[in-house]
């Protein structure tokens, strides 16, 4: 018999290795780019964080009422001894002045050195412009308040004041110790009874109310009236 001999121009491919790995479709360019993107994603706000205790309102609110005493009592301060040195100022150059120091012999230096001190007090310390800074920041501390009291308190709510309050105590500047103390004094009055703010207050003394606004008094430690109810 003859042997059939396998034709040399057969074209039909060889069979695929198995080890050779399998070709996928390749990956939009969007979605690799989104897959490397690995920011941290915040939950969503849950019941329990929605939910806050009248513990934490009343101590955020009763927090903004000290602020707005304390700025309140600064603001007045201040805008009262802008009003009484450039009254000063006025009244010892007036022309009656001038007159009366004429009748006295080596009274103009009284004057002279009054007016001259009215003018660097009120150039040194700007007492107008400090009254002002504390009449913005009262304002701001006013409409956190307001919306707190506006719409239901949760807890973003209450953060979101928080940090408010801090962003405008940064703005502020240095605390005088005693005022801060007749702020908390006034925020107690405001929130409690008699019976139970007399057991809160702190003691302030009348020398210690008369330098308040002058020394800052800062480390100076204040005794409460620790009064059983």
């Amino acid at each position: 018999m003859a042997r059939v001999k396998r034709s040399t121009t057969d074209t039909t491919p060889a069979a695929l290795p198995a080890t050779t790995p399998a070709t996928h479709a390749p990956v939009p360019a969007a979605t690799r780019a989104a897959t490397q993107v690995r920011h941290p994603v915040r939950s969503a706000t849950t019941a329990a964080d929605a939910e806050v205790t009248s513990g934490e309102v009343h101590a955020v609110r009763f927090q903004l009422v000290e602020a707005i005493a304390y700025h309140a009592i600064r603001e007045q301060f201040l805008a009262r001894l802008n009003r009484l040195l450039t009254g000063l100022q006025v009244f010892l150059g007036t022309s009656a002045i001038a007159g009366m120091t004429d009748l006295v012999p080596f009274s103009a230096l009284v004057p002279l050195v009054a007016s001259a001190l009215a003018g660097v007090l009120l150039l040194v310390i700007d007492p107008a412009g400090g009254a002002r800074e504390h009449r913005g920041l009262r304002s701001r501390l006013h409409n956190v308040l307001a919306d707190i009291e506006e719409a239901t308190v949760t807890g973003e709510l209450l953060r979101l004041g928080r940090g408010k309050m801090q962003r405008i105590a940064a703005d502020a500047p240095p605390a005088y110790r005693c005022v801060q103390a007749m702020a908390y004094n006034t925020a107690v009055n405001a929130t409690y009874d008699e019976e139970t703010a007399v057991r809160h207050r702190y003691v302030v003394g009348r020398w210690q109310r008369l330098c308040a606004n002058w020394s800052p008094m800062r480390g100076f430690q204040f005794k409460r009236n620790l009064i059983s109810g």
